[in-house]
């Protein structure tokens, strides 16, 4: 009876679309895209730090994923470009004297990841990152916790980039 019990749930799992990350095809682009590489990264907000951090977080992201190597443009399969379209701060909760104290951080980010030997577009979306802070009791702790919420934005974007791209999701 056991042995039928357990036959009858590895045969669930089988059916459930589970897959350890890192496994199995990519879906959302063709078969023969086995490497990409980051091409240009533009970026139309007042943040200069925001670009090569955003780079940095995809190209981690991509790494942990392991189904496409990111390597040089001059050898990719594929490459990603795009723009990070805009930074936002907006208050969400505010104190007893009217001062925003939780604020939320939004990036967004338009990207296409081109062919490169057919220069065809393979996908085009945009996705926004977020993360939420709350400010602290002065300006320094404030800055920090800023500074932290921007980097988990960015992750959480580099995230849901490496997710189209190779999910479709």
């Amino acid at each position: 009876m056991k042995r039928f019990a357990s036959i009858a749930i590895l045969l669930m799992l089988a059916g459930c679309g589970y897959r350890p990350l890192g496994q199995g095809e990519v879906s959302n682009l063709p078969m023969t895209v086995k490497t990409i590489a980051m091409g240009r990264l533009k970026n139309r907000t007042l943040r200069p730090t925001i670009q090569p951090a955003l780079k940095e977080a995809l190209i981690g992201r991509f790494a942990t994923d392991a189904r496409i190597r990111v390597v040089e443009e001059g050898v990719a399969d594929a490459i990603l470009e795009g723009a990070i379209e805009g930074f936002g701060e907006d208050p969400i909760a505010f104190d007893a004297a009217d001062t925003a104290r939780r604020l939320r951080v939004s990036i967004s980010f338009s990207f296409i990841v081109k062919d490169r030997m057919k220069d065809t577009v393979l996908l085009r979306d945009g996705v926004t990152g977020v993360a939420y802070f709350s400010a602290g009791p002065g300006i320094g702790s404030t800055r920090t916790a800023e500074d932290e919420a921007t980097s988990r934005a960015l992750t959480d974007l580099a995230g849901q980039v490496v997710n189209r791209v190779m999910d479709g999701i």
